[in-house]
């Protein structure tokens, strides 16, 4: 017939077995891409609340990130990648960009948004979270020094806890202390001069971070202070 043309068996064999192999290639399952925790601070004085995006999607969805508080843990692919940070308000105004490299798959890190932004100085400090297992279940305090462009501080919480000599951007190990409620002490490196004082209350079998943001000296809402946090 015109127009009819005839496959020999062979042919129609192979074409069968090369569908049947496109076939099972669209069904192959997708990787899992390999996932770490990220915690994001704001240390930002002149800026009431920030929010972090991530490929144009906010990440924070409960709440803003107001200064001194945190977004809380939130699972991201392992790697490099861009976020941004954005004034919490309806125009969405573009703080800063950063890239932030999460490496290790099931690890948990921190990043402390830092600075002024008016003196146009922001930027982030980043850390691993390491949580080191006590079997006496007591309270653990680690501290950063997120004031901006600041001299360095000794910081005593309570009667036996010092971190000294603490420069910005300086991270410390979580410590071992006891519950309860502790006077924090921010005093100038070296000397008696109180800069800053409050107080935390603390339970046992939990992690802090203490950080100070904002500047000695100064009054208003760049003023030096404190801010604890719950890591776990």
């Amino acid at each position: 017939m015109p127009g009819f043309k005839k496959y020999t068996p062979v042919l129609l064999i192979i074409a069968a077995m090369a569908a049947g192999a496109c076939t099972k290639g669209s069904d192959a399952p997708q990787k899992t891409p390999k996932m770490a925790s990220l915690n994001v601070v704001n240390a930002v004085t002149d800026v009431n609340a920030v929010n972090f995006y991530l490929n144009g999607t906010r990440q924070n969805t409960n709440s803003a990130i107001y200064l001194g508080g945190t977004s809380g843990y939130n699972n991201f692919p392992i790697g490099t990648q861009t976020y941004q940070f954005k004034v919490d308000s309806p125009s969405r105004t573009l703080l800063t960009e950063v890239k932030i490299t999460l490496p290790d798959s099931g690890a948990v890190y921190t990043a402390v948004l830092a600075g002024q932004r008016s003196a146009n100085n922001l930027t982030t400090i980043f850390t691993q979270d390491k949580f080191v297992a006590d079997t006496v279940l007591r309270s653990h305090i680690r501290f950063i020094q997120a004031s901006q462009g600041t001299q360095a501080y000794d910081v005593f919480v309570g009667d036996t806890l010092a971190f000294k000599n603490q420069t910005f951007k300086s991270v410390t190990d979580f410590m071992p202390t006891g519950q309860g409620k502790k006077t924090v002490k921010v005093m100038a490196a070296g000397t008696s001069t109180v800069l800053y004082t409050t107080s935390v209350t603390v339970l046992a079998a939990s992690y802090y971070t203490l950080f100070t943001y904002g500047q000695p000296n100064v009054t208003g809402k760049d003023a030096l202070a404190t801010s604890i946090i719950l890591n776990r």
